[in-house]
């Protein structure tokens, strides 16, 4: 709670500062979620969400955005005794910044979250931040980045607009809490394999080992046009073998530079449509084999293939995207390919006061599975809104989705917004 009261303090003390203009809004809701298959409420408590923004004058801003999460059935026995605390109450900052305008050009700094491309709710472009997995996938992709500490640059260069990026501490994707109804449980199953898990390393924190993209972006009537370049960490370790202080096997996890490259097209065509395209080459991508030292290096293609189509205020979206592994061989952790297809369905009615989407993705290969989500939102006053989610997995066992096909879920939410 220290962080809300500090954000309340700061808010009235730059609200009596003369010629500072600024805007404070967000949200509270209360939240209740249930396993449709079994266990008990996944969800049972409230969450806070204040977003402030204070404008010294035409050049000079600071942005901030905080999320307060508290849920009373993370310690209801599911998770184990030293996760349930930091689901219990969690607070996160959405972002934190400072923002100075220098001619064509906006400096940022600050913790910050930066979408590339235009896929939905697929990750081919967008790169940048890393991912909190406590809900899986499910959530709204906006809701589980991870805001990090970033140095941002945004303006033209020629006819081109460049947004260049430096990262100085690398965050990895923070996994669900053990016993969690999304643990993913990886030191389970290398535990069943009589195989013990050390602590991971991670890259030192010094300015050579931080991060550094840019993206270069022009439009040419209906094409837009985009260049990427990131050199990066990856956001899930890979495992390399070693032992115990007793000499028992183990892996421990380890993180390694890897450089990305892409381009990204979208075609605005008549009618309502758009085509549009985006594809990364890596060509030192890191995975674990069983093999060797466990980690090895091979170019990753991964490509997205989209089509729009835009009716009244709906937007029906259909994608197909691939993952293809170079060089791949028997022995990998990872399968050769990962293909995914997703067709949704967004839009507004009854005035706008009834938000509702449809979204189905299904991986074809090894058993991945599908999954299927309805979503929707009613406003039913210009302040109160409820709300509503239904999440469907199916699949193997071991599959992407399938592995958590007994953890179909509903969220029921109330909002109230000011």
């Amino acid at each position: 709670m220290r962080h809300v009261a500090s954000a309340v303090l700061l808010t009235a003390f730059l609200g009596g500062s003369p010629g500072v203009v600024q805007a404070l809004d967000g949200s509270v809701a209360a939240i209740w979620g249930r396993g449709l298959s079994q266990g008990p409420d996944f969800e049972r408590g409230l969450q806070l969400q204040l977003r402030h923004s204070v404008e010294f004058d035409d050049a000079f801003t600071i942005k901030a955005e905080g999320r307060l999460r508290r849920n009373e059935a993370a310690c209801s026995g599911r998770l184990q005794p030293d996760s349930c605390d930091a689901y219990r109450e969690n607070f996160d900052w959405r972002e934190l910044y400072v923002a100075r305008r220098a001619g064509d050009w906006q400096i940022s700094a600050g913790l910050q979250q930066v979408v590339w491309g235009r896929a939905d709710a697929l990750r081919v472009f967008d790169l940048v931040n890393p991912l909190d997995l406590r809900d899986y996938v499910l959530p709204d992709l906006n809701d589980y980045r991870i805001a990090v500490p970033m140095l941002r640059a945004l303006g033209p260069l020629g006819e081109w607009t460049l947004e260049a990026l430096y990262l100085p501490g690398f965050r990895a994707n923070r996994y669900a809490a053990a016993g969690s109804p999304f643990d993913l449980g990886i030191q389970q199953r290398f535990a069943a394999a009589g195989i013990d898990t050390l602590a991971g390393r991670r890259p030192a924190s010094s300015p050579g080992n931080g991060e550094l993209g840019a993206l270069l972006s022009i439009t040419r009537g209906a094409l837009d046009l985009s260049l990427l370049a990131f050199s990066t960490w990856n956001d899930d370790p890979v495992y390399r073998w070693d032992s115990t202080a007793s000499g028992a096997l183990a892996v421990r996890p380890v993180f390694r530079r890897q450089h990305i490259f892409g381009g990204s097209a979208a075609l605005a065509l008549d009618g309502g449509w758009v085509l549009r395209g985006e594809a990364t080459w890596s060509p030192d991508a890191p995975y674990s084999r069983q093999l060797g030292d466990g980690t090895t290096r091979a170019g990753t293609f991964t490509g997205l293939l989209g089509l729009d189509y835009s009716w009244r205020d709906w937007m029906f979206t259909t994608q197909l995207s691939d993952r293809s592994v170079a060089g791949w061989q028997a022995d990998f952790t990872t399968p050769r390919r990962a293909s995914i297809a997703t067709l949704s369905a967004t839009g507004t009615s009854l005035s706008g006061r009834l938000s509702t989407r449809f979204a189905l993705s299904w991986m074809p290969q090894n058993g991945d599975g599908s999954w299927v989500q309805l979503r929707g939102s009613y406003k039913l006053t210009d302040l109160w809104v409820a709300e509503a989610e239904l999440d469907l997995l199916d699949g193997g066992p071991n599959g992407y989705f399938g592995q958590f096909r007994e953890r179909d879920r509903l969220l029921l939410g109330l909002r109230r917004l000011f």
